[in-house]
C-alpha cells in the first residue's frame, strides 16, 4: 500500500470556522524534542515560543501574521473574537482541536505554553506565574492586565490531553483490483456476477425524476430541489419505528471529516469516503459493487476541513463527483468508469476548492466554490455541461471591478476582496427556472481589516456583495435575477450559507412561495421566491450581534470593536451550521436545531430543537437538551422527525410533540445527513457517523462528560423486521 506523508499546519483555530491546512510534502523529519515546561511565566512562554515556531508558524506565520491558510493569531481579528472568551476556552481550543489532523495530540505542557505565547505576543504583561488549565480570566482582562491568568481553574475544562481523538494519520483507501482477474473459480466467478446484478437494473436519471423524484429515492443533497429534507415514505412510521434495527453497516476512511449525504437510485447506494473515494453499494445490504478513486495531487496546500464534502448528483448515467482540488468528474452510475474529467481552477493560484456539494439542473452541473481566503481569488458559483464538462457560465460571489456590486466594497482592490463561499448544494424551483445559492462570509472577517468598516460615501458602499447574501440565478444563463443580503458588512464571520428551503408560507393572508434560510446567528427569514422581497424573520434568542426591523428585516448590527463588557454570541461556529433542517409539509413547519451555548439564557439545557409554524410563524415546538443535536434533520410522511446527538444516540421523534419513539447508540458523534429510501418494497433509513470535525467536535465539547471514542466512521442502515 503506497503512503501519503502529510506536514502538518499544526494550529488550524477551528473556532473561526476557516481553519487553517495542512500541506501534502516529503517525508517529514522527526520532530526535535522539546523540554519539559518549567514552571515560571516567562520560561513557559519561551518554551511556547519553540513549540509555535516548530509546530505552527508554518501555516499562522513567524509573527502571528496569518497566511492564505491561517487566520491571524494577533492583533484587531484576533482580539475582537476573543476578548469576552475566557483563556478557559481559548486553551480548549487548542488542546483539544490542534493540530488539525490530530486532535489532541499536543501535550498538556505544549499547549499551555503555545497559549502563553499568543497571549504575550498580543499585548498580556508578562507574569512570573505560569498559566494552568481552566482559567476563568477573560482574554481580554488578560491582555490589558486587568485578570490573572494564573487563576484557579474551571470545573469541566480540559486538564489532560489524549485518548479521546486517537492518532490516526492520513492514509490512502486502497482501490479493488479486478475481481475477475485474482484466481475466483468458476462458481465464485457466477456467484460475482450475481453480486453485482443490482447495477444491471440502473436506469438514467431524467430531468422529470430530478424534478418529481420516485419515493424510492434520494438523488440529490435534500431529496429534492426545495431542499425540504422530506420523504414521502411512511412503511416506517410512529406506530412501528420501535421496532428498527440494524439491516447493514459499512466502514468508511476514518482519517478526515465525515460530513457526507449518501445518494440512492434504483437500489444502489453511493457514499463518498474521506480521501477523494466514491463508491457503489447494494442498498439491499451493502456488498460493494464498484469504486473509484481520485488521486490529489502531492502539491495540494490544503488539508482535512477542506477535503470533506456534503453530497455528490446524479443526472443522466452520470455520478457527478467534485473534487478538493477542483476538478468535476462524471462516472458512469452503472460502471464506475470516468465519462469525463474536467479541470475547474489552477487550485495553486487560486486556493479555492470544492467541498460542498453539486446540483443538476437543465443539464446542467451547477457547483460552488468555496475557501476562498487569501490568495488572490474570490468565489464563484458555475456552470457546466453535464454531457461534456464544458463551462457554460459562471457568476463571481464577490463583485469584481466593473461588475454590479463593485461599489460595495469601499474600493478594496480585487485581489484583496476574498471569501464567499458556497458550502452548500443550491436549490432550484422549476416554475420560476430559479437557482438559490447561498453566499457565506467576507475574508478577513473583521470589517476594519477587510477595508470596508466606515466606508468613504457611507450608505451601502461598505456592503460587499454578495457575502451574506441568496443569489437568485437564472441556471441556463447565470443572470442574477435578484439578490436579498441578510447581513451587509459582516463582521462577524456569520456565514448565511446553508440550506435554501423553498415552501409555501402565509403571509399578510396571502400564499406565498418563499425562500427560507438561517445563518449563523439562528434567525431564521423568509423572502419572496420569485422577487427577493423580505417577508418576515423569526429569532429564537440565541444571538445578540444585530436587532432587525420586523417589517422590512433591516438590521442594526453591533460594531467590529465591542463594547465594554459586551461579549457578542453567537461564535464563529454559529447558533446553527451547515447541518440543514427539514420541513415537513404535513405539520407545516421547519424544524432545526439551535445551539445556545453563548449566550447562557438555556442554562444546563443550551440545545434547541425548535419547529416554526410557517402560518403562524410562532416556534410551535421548542424541545430543549443538556445534549447538544450534531445532525441534520430527516422527516418523513411517517409522522417521523430523525436526528443525532453528541452522545452518539440517533432517535426518532414524534414530529407533532417531539416524543422520543425509538433510538439507538452509534459508535461515534453523528455530524452528517440521515436519509431514507426503499428497495423491493422495503423502506431503510441510513446516516453516516464519526469523525465529526468542526462543529461536531463543539457539540461535543459542550457536553464533555461524553468522551468519545476512537474515531471511527461507520455508514449505518437500518430496517424493520
Amino acid at each position: 500500500m503506497r503512503t501519503l506523508t502529510a506536514s502538518i499546519c499544526g494550529m488550524g483555530f477551528l473556532i473561526y470556522g476557516i481553519a487553517a491546512t495542512g500541506q501534502v510534502a516529503a517525508p517529514a523529519q522527526p520532530t526535535p524534542q522539546v523540554q519539559a515546561t518549567p514552571v515560571t511565566g516567562s520560561a513557559q512562554m519561551e518554551h511556547g515560543a519553540a513549540v509555535y515556531s516548530g509546530k505552527c508558524a508554518t501555516c499562522h506565520g513567524e509573527n502571528l501574521q496569518g497566511s492564505f491558510n491561517a487566520q491571524a493569531l494577533s492583533g484587531n481579528t484576533f482580539q475582537s473574537q476573543w476578548q469576552s472568551r475566557t483563556v478557559a476556552e481559548l486553551f480548549g481550543t487548542i488542546s483539544e482541536t490542534m493540530p488539525l489532523t490530530s486532535p489532541g495530540s499536543l501535550s498538556r505542557e505544549d499547549a499551555l505554553a503555545v497559549l502563553a505565547f499568543i497571549l504575550q505576543r498580543n499585548g498580556a504583561p508578562e507574569r512570573p506565574q505560569a498559566l494552568t488549565a481552566g482559567s476563568p480570566a477573560a482574554v481580554g482582562e488578560v491582555l490589558s492586565g486587568k485578570a490573572n491568568p494564573s487563576a484557579p481553574a474551571v470545573m469541566g475544562v480540559p486538564d489532560q490531553i489524549g485518548g479521546r481523538y486517537g492518532s490516526n494519520g492520513p492514509r490512502e483507501i486502497l482501490n479493488i483490483t479486478d475481481r475477475s482477474g485474482i484466481g475466483l473459480d468458476a462458481a465464485a466467478q457466477m456467484h460475482l456476477k450475481q453480486l453485482s446484478s443490482p447495477l444491471d437494473r440502473v436506469t438514467p436519471v431524467t430531468d422529470a425524476m430530478l424534478r418529481d423524484p420516485s419515493p424510492a429515492d434520494w438523488l440529490m443533497w435534500r431529496r429534492t430541489y426545495n431542499a425540504w429534507g422530506y420523504s414521502p415514505l411512511n412503511q416506517i412510521n410512529r406506530g412501528n419505528v420501535k421496532n428498527l434495527k440494524v439491516a447493514w453497516t459499512w466502514g468508511l476512511n476514518s482519517t478526515g471529516f465525515t460530513e457526507f449525504t449518501p445518494l440512492v437510485h434504483d437500489g444502489i447506494l453511493y457514499v463518498w469516503n474521506y480521501g477523494e473515494t466514491v463508491q457503489a453499494l447494494d442498498a439491499r445490504n451493502g456488498n460493494l459493487l464498484w469504486q473509484f478513486h481520485h488521486d490529489i495531487p502531492a502539491s495540494y496546500h490544503r488539508d482535512v476541513f477542506y477535503r470533506t464534502k456534503r453530497a455528490l448528483a446524479i443526472g443522466g448515467d452520470k455520478l457527478i463527483f467534485p473534487t478538493t482540488d477542483m476538478h468535476i468528474i462524471a462516472l458512469d452510475t452503472k460502471t464506475g468508469k470516468v465519462v469525463w474529467n474536467v479541470a475547474t481552477d489552477d487550485y495553486l493560484k487560486s486556493h479555492r476548492v470544492f467541498n460542498g456539494g453539486p446540483l443538476v439542473v437543465n443539464n446542467k452541473v451547477i457547483m460552488g466554490a468555496s475557501g476562498c481566503a487569501p490568495g488572490n481569488s474570490a468565489c464563484f458559483v458555475a456552470a457546466y455541461s453535464l454531457d461534456s464538462g464544458k463551462e457554460v457560465w459562471r457568476f463571481n460571489t464577490i463583485a469584481q471591478p466593473g461588475e454590479p456590486g463593485d461599489e460595495t466594497w469601499n474600493n478594496v482592490p480585487a485581489d484583496k476582496r476574498w471569501g464567499g463561499s458556497v458550502w452548500i448544494p443550491p436549490s432550484y424551483d422549476h416554475e420560476l427556472n430559479l437557482l438559490y445559492v447561498g453566499v457565506g462570509s467576507p475574508f478577513p472577517w473583521s470589517s476594519i481589516d477587510r477595508g470596508t468598516y466606515n466606508p468613504a460615501g457611507g450608505g451601502t458602499h461598505g456592503d460587499s456583495l454578495y457575502i451574506e447574501s441568496t443569489l437568485a440565478l437564472n441556471p441556463d444563463t447565470g443572470k442574477l435575477v435578484w439578490y436579498h443580503q441578510y447581513l451587509p458588512n459582516d463582521t462577524y464571520d456569520q456565514d448565511y450559507a446553508f440550506e435554501r428551503v423553498i415552501a409555501p408560507v402565509e403571509w399578510q393572508g396571502k400564499q406565498r412561495k418563499a425562500v427560507l434560510t438561517a445563518g449563523k446567528p439562528g434567525v431564521i427569514e423568509a423572502v419572496d421566491a420569485a422577487s427577493g422581497q423580505w417577508l418576515f424573520g423569526r429569532d429564537p434568542g440565541a444571538q445578540n450581534i444585530f436587532t432587525f426591523d420586523p417589517k422590512t428585516g433591516v438590521k442594526t448590527l453591533l460594531p467590529p470593536v465591542l463594547p465594554q463588557g459586551v461579549r457578542r454570541c453567537p461564535s464563529n461556529n454559529g447558533a446553527r451550521n451547515y447541518l440543514a433542517g427539514s420541513y415537513d409539509p404535513n405539520t407545516n413547519r421547519y424544524y432545526l436545531s439551535i445551539n445556545d451555548v453563548c449566550t447562557g439564557k438555556g442554562g444546563d439545557s443550551p440545545d434547541r430543537m425548535v419547529g416554526l409554524d410557517l402560518k403562524s410563524k410562532e416556534f410551535t415546538m421548542d424541545i430543549k437538551s443538556h445534549v447538544m443535536q450534531s445532525s441534520a434533520k430527516l422527516t418523513t410522511a411517517g409522522g417521523l422527525l430523525f436526528s443525532a446527538s453528541a452522545d452518539r444516540y440517533f432517535r426518532a421523534f414524534d414530529d407533532r410533540d417531539g416524543k422520543v419513539l425509538w433510538e439507538t447508540r452509534v459508535q461515534d458523534v453523528p455530524n452528517a445527513f440521515p436519509i431514507t429510501y426503499m428497495v423491493d418494497g422495503k423502506q431503510y433509513i441510513a446516516m453516516i457517523a464519526g469523525n465529526p470535525g468542526l462543529i461536531g467536535s463543539s457539540t461535543v465539547r459542550a457536553s464533555a462528560e461524553y468522551m468519545r471514542p476512537e474515531p471511527t466512521s461507520v455508514l449505518w442502515v437500518w430496517q424493520l423486521p
